[in-house]
């Protein structure tokens, strides 16, 4: 996660720095002493994660908040006011760390965070549709509404809804790597599933609707964990 620091206070600044290191998940993309500073850097670059102080001139902290939502970077507010907790947590905020903050306190603050990324990474993966071109056609497929791929030699075959089917030049590995790995598995060296579409699996078969698929023996334990319809 690209994350900044901004409070007027040297010494606090350096002090979130030196905890930012001890993250391999934390890249540190700057410090700033006054929020005008980073206001720059968040029109010219994505950040993820603020670490903000409160009170600071020119322009403090809750009011910084406030106008980034359009930007929508998660927020662990840094102060020594508890004070302002309640209202910090009207705007994107992770956490409310007051001053003297201690390493643990930050690593579960960061933790929530990571894992707040996380999930809103996979439901961006799972709804950004793919693009592939069919006959010179460019056609916009989402995720969501593909039952299973066949690999055909040197072409894929794309199961849709609605029994649509679209062949294209490409491997199975290839757009594997495309797909959202918490929703699509390789059950076999020629078939990938949607597993949020399999309807049930009878030994070295999966079924999705009605359509029976073989699976690998040595994916069949990988294969038992799809959490199968009521």
């Amino acid at each position: 996660m690209k994350c900044i620091v901004i409070d007027d206070e040297r010494i606090a600044r350096e002090g979130l720095s030196e905890f930012i290191k001890e993250f391999d998940f934390l890249e540190n993309r700057g410090c700033f002493s006054n929020a005008h500073l980073a206001l720059e850097k968040l029109n010219t670059e994505i950040i993820d994660l603020i670490f903000l102080d409160i009170q600071m001139p020119l322009l403090n902290g809750m009011e910084f908040a406030k106008r980034i939502t359009d930007k929508s970077p998660m927020i662990i507010f840094t102060t020594a006011y508890s004070e302002f907790a309640l209202e910090g947590y009207k705007v994107n905020t992770v956490d409310y760390l007051v001053k003297p903050i201690f390493f643990e306190d930050f690593k579960d603050a960061v933790s929530k965070a990571k894992k707040m990324y996380d999930l809103m990474r996979k439901q961006e993966d799972t709804s950004k549709p793919l693009f592939f071109k069919e006959n010179g056609v460019l056609i916009k497929v989402h995720p969501k509404n593909i039952l299973y791929i066949q690999s055909m030699q040197n072409y894929i075959e794309i199961h849709l809804e609605n029994s649509k089917r679209l062949i294209i030049h490409h491997t199975l590995k290839k757009i594997l790597d495309q797909l959202p790995t918490e929703d699509f598995l390789q059950i076999h060296k020629s078939y990938i599933v949607n597993s949020k579409q399999v309807s049930r699996i009878d030994g070295a078969t999966l079924y999705i609707k009605d359509i029976a698929l073989p699976i690998s023996r040595n994916r069949r334990a990988e294969v038992l964990k799809i959490s199968l319809p009521n």
